[in-house]
């Protein structure tokens, strides 16, 4: 079974359509200068530190919220991160870091909103916000379950949608505990149990197969 013809069945991946991000990015090509960040770089954002917005052409990179250190997400290029406000008040800190070297575009928040006034592209923009804002209740329903293997099921799938730079760059394991905080232990059971009865395909931690994945009540 190839890796496509697993995910037939799976539910739906909160992966977005860059394609109004593509719009942007190409329009706004002769207007951003991009720099090769190596992997380990970082960038911090939170309510008093927000004027940047980072366009990622080429790379993957990760977003982890503080205090709580949690994986929000890893996102392969094309995206957009820090164009969403942080809540006024907010003591929570957002690092930005660079999984695989990246072209990244900094972008004063102010000049980017002139530049899509400049080439009209505020239409394109909103369309990807839309989109972004869309998945926020599918992303908390796939956090929030009361079932831990219900939470790793839906995770799985998550990873398993990655492009394969991404999945071979991390284990099941440490994508999945951070970013639901679950026990290691409860985890490992639940990987090992799946891998065991031939659900799943994980070689040295890695995710590299999907077979099914029951759903329980």
């Amino acid at each position: 079974m190839t890796k496509n013809e697993a995910m037939i069945a799976a539910p739906p991946s909160t992966m977005i359509d860059n394609s109004y991000l593509i719009e942007i990015m190409d329009k706004l090509s002769s207007e951003l200068h991009y720099k090769t960040y190596p992997a380990g770089q970082r960038f911090i954002f939170s309510a008093n530190r927000q004027e940047n917005c980072y366009l990622v052409k080429s790379g993957v990179v990760s977003v982890y919220r503080y205090p709580e250190n949690v994986l929000i997400e890893i996102f392969d290029a094309p995206t957009l991160r820090g164009a969403i406000p942080v809540l006024p008040g907010s003591d929570a800190m957002y690092t930005l870091k660079v999984i695989q070297a990246s072209e990244i575009a900094v972008v004063k928040k102010e000049d980017f909103y002139n530049l899509l006034t400049k080439f009209n592209l505020w239409e394109a923009f909103s369309r990807h916000l839309q989109l972004v804002v869309a998945i926020g209740a599918e992303v908390i329903m796939k956090l929030s379950s009361p079932s831990a293997y219900n939470i790793v099921r839906l995770q799985l799938y998550e990873l398993i949608a990655k492009p394969d730079s991404i999945l071979s760059s991390i284990t099941a394991e440490n994508y999945i505990r951070s970013k639901t905080r679950l026990s290691r232990s409860s985890l490992m059971r639940i990987l090992s149990e799946l891998k065991n009865d031939g659900y799943i395909v994980i070689d040295r931690g890695v995710l590299k197969r999907i077979i099914r994945l029951p759903v329980q009540d």
